[in-house]
């Protein structure tokens, strides 16, 4: 019936996808070497990881939002000790979002 099938499949329901762990693994060394030196091409490569992931997707406004919010994730889990948690303080205090440019930005402004 209907509801074995949607009960059985219930436990492969994902609503994220996983990145690569050779992606994962390098933009981490990326950032962990030097993130505000490698910083354009973490994003580079975040978009690009993106990019193949989301591949299956129609052009349009779902595919951008599942690879900004993606980017958004991604840069988040992997900043440097020293800036992480920072940033997650700054999400919970509401100050920023979980948004790519003002993650970005305040990673920026704390590093000068």
């Amino acid at each position: 019936t209907l509801r074995e099938l949607i009960e059985t499949g219930k436990g492969d329901l994902q609503w994220e996808r996983d990145i690569p762990a050779a992606s994962l693994a390098n933009l981490e060394n990326l950032a962990n070497s030097d993130f505000k030196g490698n910083l354009g091409k973490i994003i580079h490569d975040i978009y690009q990881t993106g990019h193949v992931m989301f591949g299956d997707m129609p052009q349009g406004d779902h595919k951008k939002r599942a690879k900004y919010r993606f980017a958004s994730k991604t840069i988040m889990r992997i900043l440097p000790a020293d800036l992480k948690p920072e940033m997650e303080a700054k999400i919970a205090e509401k100050v920023i979002t979980l948004d790519l440019y003002e993650i970005l930005g305040q990673c920026i402004k704390v590093q000068k």
